[in-house]
């Protein structure tokens, strides 16, 4: 769920620096000069923390329920 989150939120800057540049440079028709405006501004954003390692008995659990065939 976190993630999900977390993509619908760099969904929504992403829309919102996409607006904020065509209106800054209105002159700027170029596709693929807009998404490299807007990839410039995504790699400057903070990184997502990493998720926390699993420990050895969440590992064996979640290897348990693979082999169970429910993921």
């Amino acid at each position: 769920m976190p993630q999900l989150l977390l993509l619908k939120d760099q969904a929504h800057a992403s829309n919102v620096i996409e607006q904020l540049e065509i209106e800054s440079y209105p002159h700027i028709t170029d596709k693929k000069v807009r998404e490299q405006i807007i990839n410039r501004y995504i790699q400057a954003l903070p990184k997502a923390p990493e998720k926390p390692k699993m420990s050895a008995e969440d590992q064996y659990q979640a290897q348990l329920v693979r082999m169970k065939g429910g993921g």
